[in-house]
């Protein structure tokens, strides 16, 4: 049995834009925005970065994490 649960880290800001993965985790934000994932973790308790925690895990959606950045999504053809 095969493990396809881990995903290659996003590294820029095109694979971010045009990736079908729907979420991120602080290190990639982290290191999308070149903060400390410290700062990362105090956006999103001050709600500028949208996150989800499930247990002790936190999950940043990426299309809510676009719209917060002003970021547009590159459209699929």
């Amino acid at each position: 049995m095969s493990n396809h649960t881990i995903a290659v880290p996003i590294t820029t800001w095109a694979e971010l834009r045009s990736s079908d993965r729907e979420v991120l985790n602080r290190a990639e934000v982290a290191a999308l925005l070149s903060l400390d994932p410290r700062t990362v973790d105090h956006a999103i308790e001050d709600g500028t970065i949208p996150a989800v925690h499930v247990g002790r895990r936190v999950l940043i959606p990426r299309r809510p994490l676009l719209r917060a950045l002003g970021v547009d999504e590159e459209t699929s053809t």
